[in-house]
Parts: structure tokens; sequence; C-alpha cells
């Protein structure tokens, strides 16, 4: 008698939870429907209401407020591919030549200012190339329009660099606010996608390492890029400082440092993932087992599930390419400055050395060494959002 009991409440209890999840797996099946009759027909009403019931999930996850939460240089280049808002197939149906011709567009708005620099410090070199052939042999003279021409040839460089400095640092912090702000948006749709200890692990890891990035950045990347430019100042304005050793040092402990940090992230968020996954993976198991072993409504039980779990990937993936794609362009225009910078410093430094302006050169030099440490940061900060992002779309919902 007890076991009948027992039984009748279980299958009043099962029977309650199927009328509950009916919405719910219903609306997930919508979507999925109405995304597909949007590709083919979107005229439909299938197309109309599925596309009605992803924005709802979509608002419910508080995705919808990610593409205004973007610099409008960076909305401008998503429309210009075609994704101006967050939708799956407008994601799918980006072209990779809309994206070369967008980053060849990016290449030759940049190359006009750094072109110009080049042309300005190329031209310096040859008059005091030309200069130091005119004047007498006299070791004092031709120093003094050495260092002359060293510190004329920085202040011709220093309005590009100072600008080049503030634009890496804007898009740092811009892309470390991007990512806070990304953050609880997939830790939620990954927990409601069956996977609660991923995104705890998710949450945790990538919040503090992008705070940390950001003070960082403030702190210590910005004061060191100072350093570097004035060692090599002071290199240019004295005769035997070589300070360019250090800049070099300086250059290779702060790539060093963000090699071994870009990888213990990876590393240990790729294990912690791993490890919680698989934990989830075994609670969802457990539960789709008990849900079966429901007499009369247990594979309804265990097809409500299933349709939830992929309404809800729909809108993790929508989210996470949509992620995706703002970070490439939101850091593809500061890396191509910062390429076209790091370029032109090497070919000014073998101009120096071929014009025997060693001076000169070595200014360059440690100029390079500037743009090397701010390539690095930045190169950093995209990593960490590409990296999270990209781990969090490969781990499958519910496992």
């Amino acid at each position: 008698m007890k076991q009948r009991a027992i039984r009748f409440f279980l299958f009043i209890a099962a029977a309650a939870a199927v009328v509950c999840l009916c919405a719910v797996p219903a609306a997930g099946l919508e979507a999925a429907d109405g995304l597909v009759g949007t590709a083919g027909n979107a005229g439909t009403p299938t197309g109309e209401n599925g596309s009605a019931s992803f924005e709802a999930q979509l608002e419910a996850s508080g995705a919808a407020g990610l593409a205004e939460a973007l610099p409008q240089e960076t909305q401008d280049l998503l429309a210009q591919i075609g994704v101006a808002d967050i939708d799956l197939y407008s994601i799918l149906n980006a072209d990779a030549r809309d994206m070369l011709n967008l980053f060849f567009g990016i290449l030759k708005g940049n190359m006009g200012t750094v072109a110009k620099a080049g042309i300005a410090a190329c031209g310096l070199l040859m008059l005091l190339a030309i200069g130091e052939s005119l004047l007498p042999d006299d070791e004092k003279t031709r120093h003094a329009l050495q260092m002359a021409g060293s510190i004329l040839s920085l202040m011709v460089l220093l309005p590009g660099l100072t600008q080049l400095l503030r634009g890496a640092v804007s898009v740092v912090d811009v892309g470390s606010k991007f990512t806070l702000l990304l953050i609880p948006i997939l830790a939620g749709i990954i927990t409601a996608a069956g996977n609660p200890l991923m995104a705890v692990s998710y949450h945790s890891f990538t919040f503090l390492a992008a705070q940390g990035l950001s003070q960082l950045a403030d702190n210590v990347i910005v004061p060191t890029t100072g350093v570097v430019l004035g060692l090599s100042f002071v290199d240019a304005a004295t005769k035997d400082a070589r300070l360019s050793a250090v800049s070099e040092l300086i250059k290779k402990t702060v790539i060093g440092t963000f090699s071994i940090l870009a990888g213990l992230f990876t590393a240990l968020l790729s294990i912690k993932s791993l490890i919680a996954n698989t934990a989830d993976a075994l609670a969802v198991r457990g539960v789709k087992v008990f849900a079966g072993s429901v007499p009369l409504v247990g594979g309804a039980l265990n097809e409500a599930m299933g349709a939830i779990l992929s309404s809800i990937s729909l809108v993790k993936g929508a989210v996470g390419g949509f992620a995706l794609l703002a970070a490439l362009l939101l850091y593809a225009p500061i890396l191509v400055q910062l390429f076209l910078w790091s370029l032109l410093l090497k070919l000014l430094c073998s101009a120096g050395a071929m014009f025997r302006q060693d001076n000169t050169a070595t200014v360059f030099k440690s100029a390079g060494f500037a743009v090397s440490i701010l390539s690095a940061c930045v190169i950093f900060n995209a990593a960490l959002l590409l990296i999270s992002t990209g781990l969090v779309l490969t781990m499958k919902a519910g496992a």
C-alpha cells in the first residue's frame, strides 16, 4: 500500500512537471523551427513566431544590450559584414570575403598616417647624412649633429606614437569592460543549459582575469611604455648612455610575463572547465535516468529536457558568435596600427644603419620596443576574450 502511494505521488509530480515545462520546450522548438523557417522563407508564420520566441529568450538572457556596449566604430564595422545585432543566421551568413575586404580597408585607412611619419623620418635621415658629409672631420661636431638628429627624429614620431598609446589603452579598457559585461550573460546561459558548475568556474576565473588585466593596463603598461620612450629620448640626448639595452630588457620581461600569463590562463580555464563539464554531464545524465524511470511520462520528460537544452544552445551560439566577431573587429584596427608602426620602425632602424646614423637607429629601435609592449598588452587582452568565449562555445550544453 505504501509503495502504491509513493508511485501515485511520483506520477502526480511528474504530470505537474510536464504541464509546467510544456511552454518552455514548445518555445524552444518554435525557436528552432522558426529559425529554419527564417532562413528558408522569412515570411511564413512559423519564421515570425520563431523569431519572436528567439528574441524573447535573448532578451531574458540580458544579451540584447551587448551591441550597444561596443564603440560606434566597432558597430559600424559589424554592420558592414551584415551583423548589426545578435542574430544566429546573420552570423552564420557572414562572408569571409567581406571580412577580408574589411581588414584591407582598415589597413588602407591607417597607412596614410604611418606613411607620412615614415616619409618625414626618412627625409630627416637623408638630411643628416648629407649634413654629416659636408661637415669637417670633427668628432664633437658630428656627435652634436647626430644628437640633434636623434632628438628631431623622435619628435617627428612622438605625436603618432602618443596617439597609438592612447588608442591601445582605450581599446584595452573597452575590451575589459565588454568582457565584464559578457561574462555574467554567458554564465547565466551556461547555467540554463545544464552546466552550473562550469558557469561558476567560468564566471569566477574569467571575471577575475578581466579585472586584473584592466588594472594591469592602467597601472603597469602605460607607465612602462612611457619609461621606454623616455629612455629612448635620453639615449638620443646623451653620448655614451646606451640605454637601448635597458629598453630591450623591459620589452622581453613584459612580453615574457604576458606569455606566461596567457599560458596559465588557458591551461587553468581549460582544466577547470573540463572537470566542471564532466561533473555537470553526470548530473544531467542522472536527471535523465530518473526522469526516464517515471512511469508513462518518462519519455515526455526526456523530450522536454532535450528541447529546452537545444533551445538554449541556439541562444548560446548566437551570443558567443557575436562576441567573437565583436572582439575581432574591436581589436583589429589597433592591431593593424601597431603592426604598421612596428614595421615602420624596423625599416627606419635599417635605414638609419644604412645612412650610418647609429644614434638615430638606436632611437628607432627603442621606440619599436615600446610598440612591442603595447602589442603584447592588446594581444593578451584579445586572447583572454577570444579563448574564454571559444571554450564556452565548444562545451556541449548539458553534456
